[in-house]
């Protein structure tokens, strides 16, 4: 087996050593997993290099071109810091400093660390699989994995949040099966054969109308998952009421996984001449998802449910990007990845800030830098990167979406996402304000002693925040050093 099929074996591995070690050591288990998957991906890319091609692996079974190299990426960077902090995380709520009514449970404990580590590698299954109908089962694990993480703390509306969750993926996930169906039963293709680039080979004798439904019926299946406008309303609930950790993976992976399958059926369209139906369609529902999630953020007053408005953006932003040609797709791809570092780091602060204040309401929360300077400076630099100030990635990425607007010779779109994004830079700069500054609240000072600064939080999100500054500052640079070594051969 080559290193990427190891990429999904060792996470099963790692599932199975849950229930051969003893509880109390099953915490270390994930992010032991995750690291060594980072070191293979590592070796494989020192192997084999970056692939423009249709796969860098031998194997039929697995692929890892650039879409999914970048989404794998994502996966197993995100998945490691997530699985870290979640030690600290889980550990303060069923520990010796948990609430009274919650004390340590290990059988919970193992419980919530195997589902993690199933939520993990159907992520990683999602993007390194080349069969297309795994492709879609792995993005439905996804989704029954990680429900009942949403339902860990085990409320009313933990179990409202999950239930919508669920009945939401399941629906969306229907949708998408009749479009891979609708595309494959076009073509002389084994149903459950049939891989990504086998589709892409046989785009041209599919009919228009066969290519055209079977997108819309994926874009609207998947872009349920991935947050859409007008699908996106499971997101705020779920975002809100699941673990922070567990927030972290949904909004800085998951939502990728299924735009994912989006991006593939597009290349599909492309391959069959269908290339500006498939951007058309991508691009209306990239500018509402932006417009309705900015206009959304600035009525929050919930931290986490502020965070998932602004995961509908990003995802928004990204579907924009790719359906604006190759300064879009290297935007998209961009807005990727350092939505995910910045997103996944507010969100392991907000389970900092619920245990600081007891609550996600923003209205309690004044005045974190006074007492707690690491996690309020961190907060303050998160919120302005992620939305959109210099000099961190988000910019980057950002400025080359409109920039491809422009180059596609569309200037009043431009305008107008360019509203949408200052709204959401008011909105996002008036919060960081508000919890960062001032005379701390009642509820920040009684509990800034227990909470402290443990570097098991303080580690993820410097790391987090240390990625996002080197894609503002460094890769401009990388990028101009680049175009000079190619205009001059």
């Amino acid at each position: 087996m080559d290193v990427v099929g190891w990429l999904l074996v060792v996470p099963l591995l790692g599932i199975g050593a849950m229930y051969l070690l003893p509880a109390s050591r099953c915490p270390f288990v994930p992010p032991v997993v995750t690291a060594l998957n980072i070191a293979l991906m590592g070796v494989n890319v020192g192997v084999n290099g970056f692939a423009h091609g249709p796969s860098v692996s031998d194997s039929p079974w697995w692929s890892a071109d650039g879409l999914s190299a970048v989404v794998t990426a994502i996966t197993l960077v995100v998945g490691f810091t997530a699985c870290v902090y979640s030690v600290r995380y889980i550990r303060g709520r069923t520990g010796p400093h948990a609430p009274a009514e919650r004390p340590r449970n290990l059988a919970q404990e193992r419980g919530y660390f195997t589902l993690l580590l199933v939520f993990y590698a159907s992520l990683v299954a999602a993007t390194i699989v080349q069969n297309v109908f795994f492709t879609w089962g792995a993005i439905e694990l996804t989704a029954l994995s990680s429900v009942l993480l949403v339902d860990w703390h085990q409320t009313r509306l933990t179990h409202e949040a999950a239930w919508k969750y669920l009945v939401i993926m399941i629906s969306g996930g229907l949708l998408a099966l009749f479009g891979l169906v609708t595309l494959a039963g076009s073509v002389d293709l084994p149903l459950m054969g049939a891989t990504w680039t086998d589709l892409a080979r046989v785009a041209r004798h599919v009919p228009a109308t066969a290519l055209r439904v079977s997108f819309a019926l994926i874009l609207a299946g998947f872009g349920a998952k991935a947050g859409l406008v007008p699908f996106n309303f499971w997101l705020p609930d779920a975002h809100s009421q699941a673990p922070s950790p567990v927030s972290a993976m949904l909004s800085g992976i998951k939502l990728n996984c299924a735009m994912y399958g989006i991006l593939r059926l597009q290349q599909v369209l492309h391959a069959g001449g269908q290339g500006g139906f498939a951007d058309a369609a991508l691009g209306t529902l990239g500018f509402l998802t932006v417009g309705m999630s900015a206009l959304m953020t600035v009525a929050q007053t919930d931290v986490k449910r502020l965070l998932a408005y602004s995961s509908a953006e990003n995802l928004g932003m990204v579907a924009i990007g790719f359906a604006f040609g190759p300064i879009g797709a290297i935007a998209g791809y961009l807005q990727m990845v350092n939505h995910a570092i910045i997103k996944s780091m507010l969100f392991y602060h907000s389970g900092e800030l619920l245990h600081l204040s007891g609550s996600t309401d923003m209205r309690t929360m004044r005045g974190v830098t006074a007492v707690l300077p690491k996690t309020g400076r961190a907060w303050m630099l998160g919120m302005l990167a992620i939305a959109g100030a210099p000099p961190f990635g988000l910019f980057i990425s950002e400025f080359l979406v409109v920039l491809a607007i422009l180059r596609h010779g569309t200037p009043a779109l431009a305008v107008v996402l360019l509203v949408f994004l200052l709204v959401l830079f008011a909105s996002f700069l008036q919060r960081a304000l508000q919890i960062g500054y001032g005379k701390p609240s009642r509820q920040v000072t009684a509990s800034a002693a227990p909470v402290g600064e443990s570097a098991g939080i303080v580690g993820p999100t410097a790391l987090h925040l240390l990625l996002t500054f080197a894609f503002g500052t460094a890769l401009p640079f990388v990028g101009l050093a680049f175009a000079h070594v190619m205009s001059n051969g």
